[in-house]
């Protein structure tokens, strides 16, 4: 089942060529769900270290919970995604631009619910995105790519802004997924093939509030050098 889309609640100015881009945005839907579907449905897909702890963290959570992981792993990541409970999935963040939009349909036909901010706004993209974290009766969970927009490989501040702001936890993740070829267009990403086996590597817990940008850099640092190793034993789950 579809998971659903929102959009941020923030003025904005909006184009005249919009709605002449819809076509356009059907089709990058249903070509990135073409390719990334038949991946990310079939993985086998284990953890480390187990999802149980993480589970309970989830469901027990008093405050937003932030997955972050570099743009690279965005496809890859959906196998994590798909592993868990729907009750405890992370929403995807987007943003109203043409680029974007060609992953948020697809994203959400596999199940990802999808919240999307407004990039002619008045209101500063870190600040929609902290006062949809803020508005919740129950803290939300949600997941971000630190280097999104580029450059690629480089965190940006915008993410422990919001953390601060919302009084966050933020939690590392990085997927060792094979075989999975590197896309090259529109962005580098890795795209999962069928059948493939995906390890799910996640750092401890940061408070967010407290958590400086060196250590948020390096606990993202200690899960990609994990995903990028060489097989092992079976992975628990």
């Amino acid at each position: 089942m579809p998971a659903p889309i929102r959009f941020s609640t923030a003025p904005y100015e909006a184009r005249w060529y919009e709605r002449l881009l819809s076509p356009l945005v059907v089709l990058g839907n249903v070509v990135v769900a073409g390719l990334a579907y038949p991946g990310v449905a079939t993985a086998r897909v284990s953890w480390r270290p187990s999802k149980g702890s993480l589970l309970a963290l989830l469901r027990n959570r008093t405050r937003t919970v932030i997955f972050y992981s570099w743009h690279v792993y965005e496809i890859p990541v959906l196998c994590a995604i798909w592993d868990l409970p729907r009750d405890v999935r992370p929403t995807g963040i987007g943003h109203d631009g043409l680029l974007s939009r060609w992953l948020q349909q697809a994203t959400a036909w596999l199940g990802v619910p999808v919240w999307v901010y407004r990039r002619r706004s008045p209101v500063r993209p870190g600040q929609q995105l902290a006062d949809f974290l803020n508005d919740a009766e129950v803290p939300r969970i949600v997941g971000l790519f630190t280097d999104a927009g580029g450059p690629y490989g480089e965190a940006k501040a915008g993410l422990l802004r919001v953390a601060r702001a919302t009084n966050a936890v933020l939690i590392p993740v990085a997927v060792d997924i094979k075989p999975a070829p590197m896309m090259r267009w529109p962005a580098s990403y890795l795209l999962p093939l069928p059948f493939g086996r995906a390890v799910v590597h996640y750092g401890e817990p940061l408070d967010g509030a407290k958590a400086s940008a060196s250590e948020v850099r390096a606990a993202l640092d200690e899960v990609d050098r994990a995903a990028s190793g060489i097989w092992a034993d079976e992975p628990d789950r």
